[in-house]
């Protein structure tokens, strides 16, 4: 398996989730870090800290031992702040996600992986934050929540990784959901077919649909009598030849809006064809 960003130091218990779960091959992996400049930062803060302290106390006119004595003080404190600081952040629990081929896992520290395949997985959010500092962008952070019922987390960060890592479980997610909504969307199609062709009559809430022609308000209208059945922003419109004006239901009022206009359509068709 090829090694992409970090996959050499990914931890075997990533792999091994993965394994047990048969996600297949790995592409890619991601693990958060916390910027050396954080660290200067908190060590220049304490250094001008103890600067400031100081002068206050110059100007005040104390005694040069008090003064040897807070200076001592006040560098050790930043001293030991300065070693303190990077190391929190170097022994910080690492949070690790590694992408596979038919889903993902995620691990903190030393807890268990959270293992699950693309269709496990029941919601997934991307945002990205601009950090703006005097009209200017100086950072954006990438992050990613994902739901699913191993159990939910987030992975985020301001590097090109962390805008990586999120598309590909967002596109992993969505590419399985689509799949998965066709495969739906076909087998119900396959069933309301079988349900016309033997002389049933399907209802969609004001319309009813069968061999014979849409149903509306009691009225049949034929299927070659129709020339469009579409949406209009939230309007379901049946325009019927001949009729000047065109029958409008909301669409919140038919259930499965989207069968009855792909039913719809292909009736409509069908009825041209054999005509």
């Amino acid at each position: 398996m090829a090694a992409r960003n970090l996959w050499d130091e990914i931890p075997t218990t990533v792999p091994g989730a993965a394994a047990e779960r048969q996600l297949g091959a790995g592409l890619y992996a991601f693990r958060s870090r916390t910027r050396s400049v954080s660290w200067w930062a908190a060590f220049m803060l304490s250094l001008v800290t103890a600067f400031c302290v100081m002068m206050i106390f110059t100007i005040s006119e104390e005694s040069e031992w008090t003064n040897a004595i807070l200076f001592m003080i006040l560098g050790g404190c930043s001293f030991l702040g300065a070693i303190a600081v990077p190391l929190a952040a170097w022994f910080k629990p690492v949070e690790w996600c590694a992408v596979f081929e038919h889903g993902v896992v995620y691990q903190d520290g030393a807890r268990s992986p959270i293992a699950g395949a693309w269709d496990e997985i029941t919601g997934c959010q991307r945002h990205a934050t601009d950090l703006v500092r005097n009209g200017v962008t100086m950072a954006t952070t990438h992050s990613v929540y994902v739901q699913m019922p191993a159990g939910n987390f987030m992975v985020s960060g301001d590097t090109s990784d962390a805008r990586e890592i999120g598309a590909l479980i967002a596109n992993g997610w969505a590419t399985v959901r689509n799949r998965m909504a066709q495969e739906d969307a076909t087998a119900r199609m396959a069933e309301l077919g079988e349900s016309l062709q033997s002389g049933g009559r399907v209802a969609f809430g004001p319309f009813t649909v069968s061999l014979a022609g849409l149903e509306h308000g009691g009225t049949v209208m034929d299927w070659k009598r129709i020339s469009e059945v579409e949406l209009m922003g939230s309007t379901i419109c049946v325009v019927v030849i001949g009729e000047r004006k065109p029958v409008r239901v909301p669409v919140s009022e038919v259930p499965d809006a989207v069968l009855f206009l792909t039913a719809s359509d292909a009736l409509r068709r069908a009825s041209r064809q054999t005509g």
